[in-house]
């Protein structure tokens, strides 16, 4: 949560106007924020007038929602990304901040997927938030180092094997040293659209950030795809 801590709320809210103005998700829609993390974009969604279900499979980051970002149009669950989803069906289901491509496999990427489409009613949106595979191949950072309170955060980064290797490092002098790893497939725009179209969805847009630019592989830092099941 420190790590990330500059992924602001102001950050949120432009997400979620993506899910109003262009995926245009109407006002009082039930939502099912997809591996919501502590809450950020759930509580954006309900202050925009959604009836929201955050999901994530961290006890400890649900927990956090609830004590962090309490709504009275969210729940907040503890259950597998796989599926299935409770509550469904959902008028829309968002899934932001590169919160896809983690198995260790594309065939249960693709469960994720699946589930995504069986739990959205007919017509209903899916808004997927991944990396732009191209921009990080060539934007890629090896090593980075920051401050966050009394800890030192070193970063190193690498790819290989197809996906993109984060190993964390988090140091407080005199105290404690606790190492993370996170890695995600880099998949491509054109590999996420054959994965997403072959389950049946129709792909509206994708666009490169969230000020609704279109998506442009050499520049844009995000690939944004919004779908729909069809009636």
């Amino acid at each position: 949560m420190k790590l990330y801590r500059h992924r602001t709320e102001e950050e949120a809210r432009e997400a979620i106007d993506l899910v109003r103005t262009i995926a245009h998700v109407p006002d009082g829609a039930r939502v099912l924020d997809l591996c919501c993390g502590y809450g950020r974009h759930a509580l954006t969604l309900a202050e925009a007038g959604y009836h929201v279900t955050g999901l994530d499979g961290s006890s400890f980051l649900i927990d956090r929602a609830r004590e962090i970002y309490p709504h009275p149009n969210v729940t907040y669950v503890v259950g597998d990304m796989r599926g299935p989803y409770p509550h469904a069906p959902y008028d829309a289901i968002v899934n932001f901040f590169t919160s896809f491509g983690y198995f260790d496999t594309a065939d249960e990427d693709g469960k994720v997927l699946q589930a995504v489409y069986e739990a959205l009613s007919g017509g209903g949106q899916f808004v997927m938030d991944f990396l732009n595979a191209h921009y990080v191949r060539e934007h890629l950072e090896a090593e980075t180092m920051s401050i966050v309170e009394n800890a030192t955060i070193i970063q190193d980064r690498s790819i290989a094997d197809g996906f993109v290797h984060k190993r964390i490092t988090i140091s407080v002098p005199c105290s404690y040293e606790r190492e993370y790893t996170e890695r995600v497939r880099l998949y491509t725009r054109d590999e996420l659209i054959a994965m997403i179209t072959a389950i049946g969805f129709v792909v509206d847009d994708v666009l490169g950030d969230y000020n609704g630019i279109p998506f442009d592989e050499a520049t844009s830092p995000r690939c944004i795809i919004i779908a729909h099941k069809p009636r």
